[in-house]
């Protein structure tokens, strides 16, 4: 049975550092300083607790996914170097400034030295490591290239990281005119509107409906000011709490699936995703049936996740898998047929990734032409709605004068 030690020890380089490790007893915990090269000061038992943070720790408590990605891509350049792997993990945790990840290479060092390999390591911290990242390394350790492993992975993590930057700033300026213009509305329903109503009082019920329209609104508006902002808040709220959950990204992402713009991006980023993650890990040497379920996990469709189901019990039955492609509405009828000729040659991991490659330049043109469709078509909903305010106003001032003359 494991217990919690806390520990004191001076590193190599005579900095003190302090810890906590499970281990069977303190004399286990000894014998494993020793071999990291670390001079024991202290070892106590104690009950797990987590290190106390500061508070820029508290506003990121875990390494995003770039920051395992820079690591991932360090440890490959330490291993390609000739530096052994339990050598690497030290170098980089006397390299890394930021606390919380250094926190976890230290981890990750203390369990290698444990006896565990890199795959079981990773698989302890499975919000950082991904399946897809622990089944690569699990196979790259038992074929012997763990640092071509460690390098592929780094090279599609940081093709998803730019994908995703892209993707962002391909929205941030529609979304930028968005909230401008419910800024410009609700500054004109609260402000702006209010100082014409003393023109119009005596005038209601001989002016045009539709002119009075504008005036009702503003007046509605001003009226449930805190329940209009209540409401936004907890929308925001909610969109908030779902997005931590992970669960709610499903319908959004079934919606935009069957949009008709947004539908085409979500096909692209979903036959780039599944070429793109089959050549990585065909590579690797990982079976075609673990590959699919694999990739089942990174897939962010749920119609599709259904329908790679079925092709992975087609596979597992004895099927090819451009055969039991064919049979599903999963990727485009051309991309089938490129990845039979693949199958066929031996060559399947070359011919998805040259797929990936095809389709992530469509996939880029795409987002470059929405975003060129709806910044303009917002700036006209802005003008359109400034338009019919402006209008409003002017055509009820307008039929004052006309009854005073």
């Amino acid at each position: 049975m494991t217990r919690h030690f806390a520990y004191k020890a001076l590193g190599p380089t005579g900095k003190l550092l302090a810890g906590g490790m499970e281990a069977a007893s303190r004399a286990d915990v000894l014998n494993h300083l020793e071999k990291l090269g670390y001079t024991p000061v202290s070892v106590e038992e104690a009950a797990p607790k987590a290190p106390p943070r500061g508070w820029r720790e508290m506003l990121t408590p875990e390494p995003k996914s770039e920051d395992i990605t820079g690591f991932t891509i360090d440890l490959a350049m330490l291993l390609k170097g000739g530096v052994v792997l339990d050598e690497a993990l030290a170098i980089l945790t006397q390299m890394e400034s930021r606390r919380w990840l250094k926190r976890l290479i230290a981890e990750l060092h203390v369990e290698l030295s444990g006896g565990k390999s890199l795959s079981q390591v990773l698989a302890l911290h499975p919000k950082l490591f991904p399946p897809l990242y622990i089944k690569m390394i699990e196979v790259a350790e038992t074929s012997g290239r763990l640092e071509e492993a460690l390098a592929d992975i780094a090279r599609e993590r940081q093709r998803v990281e730019n994908l995703r930057k892209k993707f962002f700033s391909a929205i941030s300026y529609p979304l930028f005119l968005a909230v401008a213009a419910t800024g410009v509305l609700c500054f004109v329903l609260l402000y702006v509107i209010p100082q014409f109503e003393g023109a119009i009082t005596g005038f209601r019920d001989k002016l045009d409906p539709s002119a009075l329209r504008v005036f009702e609104l503003s007046r509605i508006f001003r009226e449930n000011v805190d329940l209009f902002g209540a409401g936004a808040i907890g929308l925001l709220v909610l969109f908030i709490i779902i997005g931590r959950l992970g669960r709610g990204g499903s319908f959004w992402v079934s919606l935009l699936a069957r949009l008709p713009l947004s539908g085409t991006v979500m096909t692209y980023d979903l036959t780039l995703t599944f070429c793109r993650t089959l050549a990585v890990l065909a590579k690797n040497g990982v079976d075609i049936s673990t590959a699919l379920r694999l990739i089942k996990g990174v897939i962010r469709i749920p119609s599709a996740a259904a329908e790679l189901d079925h092709v992975i019990s087609d596979v597992r039955q004895g099927r090819r898998l451009s055969e039991a492609l064919a049979k599903r509405i999963l990727l485009p009828g051309h991309v089938v047929q490129m990845l039979r000729v693949g199958e066929e040659a031996g060559k399947l991991a070359d011919s998805a990734e040259r797929i990936g490659g095809f389709y992530e330049a469509k996939l880029e043109t795409a987002l470059g032409r929405i975003t060129a469709i709806i910044g303009p078509a917002m700036m006209i909903g802005v003008s359109l709605m400034v338009a019919w305010l402006i209008v409003s106003v002017m055509t009820a001032l307008i039929s004052i004068n006309d009854l005073l003359v």
